[in-house]
């Protein structure tokens, strides 16, 4: 059954939002991962998502989705496919020479073929750092090339979304535009001047680090989900339900890739100073320490968010799933007109027709396991908004139960790149194709 929110931010009761919600900041401050977040001023704004839990798919399914390479078809690819084409053999050595140039004898990058066999077992930082890299990376491939090429994409400020090392379209399509904005040609496989410019914008760190656990990490709290609303609202925080999927968003992965890292580790067992191997991604963003989002394009049936600053050069990308509900009018351009962190949320069963009104109302607390997780960035389009999720392996591939769906981390950064009034344009609609 689908379902409504009405979500709550700051003091302010707002009307009804993605189907409908209102958003008010907390007068009580969340322990653990939600309280983290830094306030921000909010203003009224419409806000609707569903509530009928995570949204999932079984794994045949996502396997199904991130092979596919219709995104290459759709209409914002076009003009970048047809340049591509034109491209002559000298320009594409220019660029090699060029990025082989940039890289320090020190630093030297091996390159084996695609028939290298790959493996995570027994893998450390200091083995993985050394390893030839397995170009080109496209296709249905996973191992620890794919991995290092997806560490260095999220450094650069080009997410591919939860780090898991099997290649796919969420890492095509933010390859293809890290090549279209550092001059490479555009065709979102990885070969060596690609690879070399990654390893150069990433300041050629070692793909994997060892991290020590600490207190803060074991101290949670952790909880226990559950499907109904009304246990939902009985619980403190939606907060993370073990160390595991804690440690797992820390790292932008996924939990059952951290655990494929760590083989020998008990998380449910972890103690402060215990060792744990993660990919080294990108320090987290607060306010002003990166370049403004001055405008942001969605690829609706591409899965694709990439932001451009007042230059119109990109400077994020992330994919993203779009409630498949929602399809937009071509080249539909609405405003971020709120931003809420650690909504809580307001369940008013009046403004579900699938629900008695005599059903009771709830009040529910933020944290990263609510249905739009820490983020709630509002859209002048009512009903809809950008936000982030409690199934980050889900994004890009599954159709979202929300609207504009980030990871948590990524629709963090956003929400410190970004401020009311920029832009949001929609293409590759749904109903275009």
């Amino acid at each position: 059954m689908r379902m409504k929110w009405t979500v709550a931010a700051v003091v302010v009761v707002a009307l009804a939002a993605c189907s409908r919600t209102e958003t008010t900041r907390s007068g009580n401050p969340v322990k653990g991962p939600a309280s983290k977040a830094a306030s921000k001023v909010t203003e009224p704004f419409d806000a609707v998502v569903p509530l009928s839990g995570k949204d999932e798919a079984d794994a045949a399914a996502l396997q199904k989705q991130r092979s596919d390479e219709n995104w290459r078809r759709l209409r914002s690819f076009q003009a970048e496919e047809a340049a591509r084409e034109q491209a002559d053999q000298q320009q594409q050595a220019a660029q090699q020479q060029a990025a082989a140039q940039q890289e320090t004898p020190a630093q030297a990058i091996q390159f084996a073929p695609p028939s290298t066999r790959e493996s995570f077992k027994n893998l450390d930082p200091a083995a993985m750092a050394q390893m030839p890299v397995r170009v080109p990376i496209k296709g249905n491939v996973e191992g620890p090339s794919v991995l290092k090429a997806q560490v260095y994409l999220d450094r650069s400020d080009f997410s591919v979304g939860a780090l898991d090392g099997q290649w796919g379209k969420n890492s095509a399509v933010t390859t293809y535009w890290f090549q279209r904005a550092n001059g490479l040609l555009p065709t979102g496989d990885v070969d060596e001047a690609t690879f070399r410019a990654l390893a150069t914008k990433a300041g050629n760190v070692a793909p994997l680090v060892e991290y020590a656990v600490t207190a803060e990490d074991l101290k949670g709290p952790f909880v226990k989900i559950p499907e109904n609303v009304y246990d939902k609202e009985k619980l403190d925080c939606l907060c993370y339900e073990t160390l595991l999927e804690a440690l797992a968003e820390k790292f932008h992965t996924t939990q059952d890739f951290l655990q494929r890292l760590n083989p020998a580790v008990k998380f449910a067992d972890a103690v402060e100073g215990g060792k744990v191997v993660a990919p080294n991604i990108r320090p987290p963003v607060g306010e002003g320490q990166a370049p403004a989002i001055a405008r942001i394009a969605v690829s609706v049936a591409g899965n694709s968010f990439t932001a451009f600053d007042a230059s119109d050069n990109v400077v994020f990308h992330a994919p993203t799933t779009l409630g498949n509900k929602y399809d937009p009018s071509p080249d539909e351009t609405v405003k971020i007109v709120g931003i809420a962190r650690n909504p809580n949320f307001h369940y008013q069963p009046t403004l579900f027709h699938e629900v008695p009104d005599s059903d009771p109302e709830a009040h529910l607390k933020p944290g990263p396991n609510n249905p739009v997780g820490l983020v709630w960035m509002a859209l002048s389009k009512p009903h809809f908004g950008i936000h982030g999720t409690e199934n980050p392996e889900s994004i890009g591939y599954a159709s979202s139960h929300g609207c504009v769906r980030l990871t948590n981390w990524d629709a963090l950064e956003v929400s410190n790149r970004v401020s009311r009034g920029v832009e949001v344009s929609f293409v590759d609609t749904r109903k275009s194709e």
